[in-house]
């Protein structure tokens, strides 16, 4: 799979739509294809299949205390932490729409030379249920009228 690329004036839900995408290739536990679809930002984790299929076993950390992860598990009523579907929930258009958030404003930071935003994507679904997993990305610019996500990190709000 090649990275994925738009248009520098791509509406958001252009964006959400690659978010949707990204998301149902982990519920289809294709990790790997996830990854390649936007560049990734590897200074605090080197983000590789198995260190994303990790990180969202682990709810959002990379190596969690085993017994907390087995309480976690136990509450929620679940074997293992792993993304679901968005198709056929009856909130799947609530999560698109409130939950996977553009923004262009903000930079927090970030060098307006190479970047136009970031994007949050908020209640990750996890083993049917809706997580406090989130996935933020950056919005990068790959030439002046070309845009593509960077693939910032998987955590807990």
């Amino acid at each position: 799979m090649t990275i994925r690329r738009f248009p520098f004036n791509a509406d958001d839900d252009a964006i959400k739509t690659l978010i949707v995408e990204w998301s149902e290739l982990l519920a289809q536990k294709r990790f790997a294809d996830a990854l390649s679809m936007f560049l990734h930002f590897d200074d605090e984790v080197e983000w590789t299949p198995e260190t994303l299929e990790q990180v969202i076993a682990g709810f959002g950390i990379l190596d969690p205390d085993e017994d907390v992860i087995q309480a976690m598990l136990k509450e929620w009523g679940v074997e293992r932490f792993e993304v679901t579907t968005l198709a056929g929930r009856t909130d799947k258009d609530e999560i698109i729409r409130d939950k996977i958030r553009v923004d262009r404003e903000k930079l927090y930071g970030l060098d307006p030379k190479n970047y136009a935003g970031m994007v949050h994507y908020y209640d990750i679904p996890l083993s049917g249920f809706r997580s406090d997993l989130t996935a933020r990305f950056h919005i990068k610019r790959l030439a002046p009228q070309t845009l593509t996500l960077e693939f910032r990190d998987v955590h807990v709000m």
